[in-house]
């Protein structure tokens, strides 16, 4: 079995195994439950964006390639898996780390993001800036919708 404290940055994702991933993606989603009934905070969001979250960082070389969240709150995960594991446990409080993606808290964090809506058009003004300035990255937006049925 995994042992989500041994996960201090994505780099540490790239040997595991699709089991040991599952295995993580378990871990993680325990984690995430027990912080968030601890302290409050949005939890499906998060708990939706799991294996998401885990394949972008598998698959990508973050920071250097870069996600664009389009939700704030989807990206629990993602800083579990860039160093703020322990620091989740203070998210939204005054001496803690911020609720949402913020650029001066780590360099994984592309793009300032609340709610949902801005994705798409910071994604283009990355891309657009990427391609002016000759830089060599890849660029993924998130764009996670509930589906809602009545």
């Amino acid at each position: 079995m995994n042992d989500l404290s041994k996960i201090e940055s994505p780099h540490d994702l790239k040997g595991l195994s699709v089991g040991e991933l599952e295995q993580l993606a378990a871990e993680i989603r325990g984690y995430i439950i027990s912080v968030v009934t601890e302290i409050g905070g949005h939890l499906g969001g998060s708990l939706g964006a799991v294996e998401l979250t885990l394949a972008l960082h598998y698959i990508f070389d973050t920071p250097r390639d870069r996600i664009v969240w389009d939700v704030g709150h989807q990206a629990y995960v993602h800083k579990v898996l860039t160093g703020r594991r322990e620091a989740l446990r203070k998210i939204r409080h005054y001496d803690g780390i911020s609720g949402f993606p913020r650029r001066s808290e780590s360099p994984y964090d592309t793009f300032g993001v609340g709610h949902a809506g801005t994705s798409v058009s910071a994604g283009l003004g990355f891309a657009r800036m990427r391609d002016l300035l000759h830089e060599d990255f890849r660029l993924m937006v998130t764009i996670l919708r509930s589906s809602s049925r009545r």
